[in-house]
């Protein structure tokens, strides 16, 4: 093990930049943690969808399927029948998660095949929408449509840190 860490110390004690690295690390591990009262909640960093203004508060939230070569019409029949599932007057959000179809490999995580099943995806929920409810009652009309990448790329610094401190857990 010693043989392996060698050339790593050797390049924290021999570099000047990753010596001063070290160092401010060193420093950063004295630094008293702030204490936080037992009334007070602790700071919870994640990715806040309604204040960077993408979805309303209380929105009702349903998940599109994980991209495939075979979709289904019964798939985006689900999807509706969820998103009817929610009162009338709640805010209504599709997630597309071409993110994790990528993490996933989804469609081999081809990033031409991933949009392409969704936009096949939402052609689909609004045709059969229309067909099931009509033009005056469709449920899609007021669905709030979400693309993963998009929603992260809005506060990337605290979408890292909720990964992160969701792998701690």
């Amino acid at each position: 093990l010693n043989t392996l860490l060698q050339p790593v110390r050797d390049h924290f004690t021999n570099d000047e930049t990753a010596k001063g690295l070290l160092e401010q690390v060193r420093e950063f591990k004295r630094e008293a943690t702030p204490v936080v009262s037992e009334d007070e909640a602790p700071k919870v960093f994640r990715l806040d969808l309604v204040k960077e203004g993408v979805v309303q508060p209380n929105s009702h939230l349903v998940m599109a399927p994980l991209p495939n070569s075979n979709p289904t019409m019964q798939s985006a029949a689900d999807i509706l029948t969820k998103l009817k599932a929610a009162d009338t007057d709640t805010p209504k959000v599709l997630l597309l998660r071409d993110w994790t179809a990528i993490v996933n490999n989804a469609l081999d995580a081809d990033l031409k095949l991933i949009p392409a099943y969704h936009a096949i995806l939402l052609s689909t929920l609004r045709a059969i929408d229309i067909h099931l409810h009509g033009e005056d009652e469709a449920i899609m009309k007021n669905v709030t449509i979400v693309l993963q990448s998009e929603a992260i790329l809005k506060d990337p610094s605290n979408y890292w840190i909720s990964v992160i401190n969701a792998g701690r857990h």
